[in-house]
């Protein structure tokens, strides 16, 4: 991936703190996918990304609404890649083939894996109950409830073991099953999976899901953990873990400075997942991001490197938030032209010390070809303008004070009118930061996007819906 680079020329840009009108109507919307394109189509300009747009290397501004109840403060190093083109591509939904499955189990998979869990995963799932039993209740308030009625801890454990016994029963061991092929298999419905646990003494408990389900569910989904995570848990260990400042309250009286440090150094997590991406054969798909988090257990017990993949159009990535981006349920006259759910493509890690414990490829895309050679973009002061009016708009009647630290150019996709499942990636700007609402602390959370402006035309970006 090419550097990012923003203007050698530094400068700062203040705008007094003041008091602003938030507009009666805002910026609609933009929904045609053939104005933006004819737009994007105009003079681009010579010269790098960051000239074109006459960005500066740090942005700083401070305003309010006029009953000052909504406060602003905009404090952002501005992120421009080093490019010379935007290309506008058009993009739709792939699926997932079966060598790339091949390539996952190969590069992935440390042991057996069985379609059905066998009577050796379910004693260890009785053994690790009963060692929590042993341990007593975990500090917090917690309740228990079996059917309808409120219970001990004890008793909900118990409850438990007693489950994992009849599940014990009935299950087959493993020497009576058949390891699965990792070939895809076609269910009622017509969808393709592959879809196997597994347990070795070496490497602890092991689950792969490969599923080819049409639009909406795509997914190559791997974990590998020291506790059984059959029932989906997993899945929340591989993707879910978070910065002190997205969840405050989760770390209430948890010193995260005394939870050791791993090892793995990003370097050695990096190389890693690049040898995964290599196999798969994803040659678009860029490292975006690598940082270490902390897991999202109550209380959090040890960290990890979480490590982003995003496709790239001409070295200018696919800028990475957490939204889903499903499109389901579109509104007004355009509802039944978006109502097909269809996520944002991504590409997560989790490395921890025992290696690769974790990978969630969702909804890859397949490219379609190029519609633009070049994007005509905004300026970054009509950027900035339109910031300002809307970003009081999306917090209108709020008391909030909304502060901004990265501002950053990128594609995102957005969806094409008319059309079931098609998508166009366009350069946009994105601001990250925090909101802190009345007297709450604020919730910062890097991969929250706080506002999405199309960097053609200026219109705003909903991420949830994806137009």
């Amino acid at each position: 991936m090419k550097k990012l680079l923003a203007l050698s020329l530094s400068f700062i840009l203040f705008l007094a703190a003041g008091c602003q009108s938030t507009p009666e109507e805002g910026i609609v919307k933009g929904k045609s996918s053939d104005a933006l394109i004819e737009k994007a189509q105009t003079t681009p300009g010579q010269g790098t990304l960051a000239q074109r747009v006459n960005a500066p290397e740090h942005y700083e501004a401070a305003f309010s609404n006029e009953s000052d109840a909504l406060r602003v403060t905009v404090d952002a190093a501005v992120t421009v890649p080093d490019a010379e083109a935007a290309p506008i591509v058009r993009v739709t939904p792939a699926e997932i083939t079966q060598d790339q499955a091949d390539a996952l189990m190969d590069a992935l998979v440390r042991g057996p894996l069985y379609a059905e869990t066998t009577k050796e995963q379910i004693m260890l799932r009785i053994l690790e109950a009963k060692r929590e039993l042993a341990q007593g209740e975990p500090p917090g308030n917690n309740s228990y409830v079996v059917g309808d009625e409120e219970v001990s801890f004890e008793q909900w454990m118990q409850n438990v073991i007693d489950q994992y016994y009849d599940e014990y029963d009935a299950a087959p061991a493993a020497g009576e099953c058949e390891p699965i092929s990792g070939k895809f298999q076609k269910d009622r419905d017509g969808d393709s999976g592959i879809y196997g646990l597994g347990m070795t003494e070496e490497y602890g408990y092991e689950r792969l899901s490969v599923w080819n389900a049409g639009v909406s569910y795509t997914e190559a989904y791997y974990s590998r953990t020291s506790q059984d995570h059959s029932d989906g848990g997993g899945y929340m260990e591989g993707v879910n873990y978070i910065t002190p400042g997205q969840s405050p309250a989760q770390f209430e009286g948890v010193d995260l400075r005394a939870i050791a440090d791993i090892a793995v150094t990003e370097e050695e997590a990096t190389a890693l997942c690049g040898q995964v991406v290599s196999a798969l054969g994803l040659e678009d798909m860029t490292l975006y991001s690598a940082g270490k988090k902390y897991a999202s257990k109550d209380p959090p017990d040890h960290m990890g490197w979480i490590v982003r993949y995003t496709r790239a159009v001409n070295g200018v990535p696919v800028t990475y938030t957490n939204v889903e981006g499903l499109g389901e349920g579109a509104d007004g006259e355009d509802n039944g032209s978006y109502q097909v759910s269809w996520p944002y493509e991504r590409l997560d890690f989790l490395v921890n010390d025992d290696g690769l414990a974790a990978m969630v490829w969702r909804s890859p895309y397949s490219v379609d070809g190029t519609v633009t050679e070049d994007s005509a973009l905004l300026p970054f002061s009509d950027i900035m303008d339109i910031f300002e009016k809307m970003v009081l708009v999306e917090h209108d009647g709020l008391e909030a004070e909304v502060t901004v630290t990265d501002i950053r150019l990128g594609y995102t996709r957005i969806r094409e009118r008319d059309k079931r499942a098609s998508g166009l990636l366009v350069p946009a700007w994105d601001f990250f930061g925090s909101v802190g609402y009345d007297d709450m602390e604020p919730v910062s959370d890097p991969d929250q996007s706080l506002l999405t402006i199309n960097a053609v035309d200026g219109t705003i970006i909903d991420r949830n819906q994806g137009y």
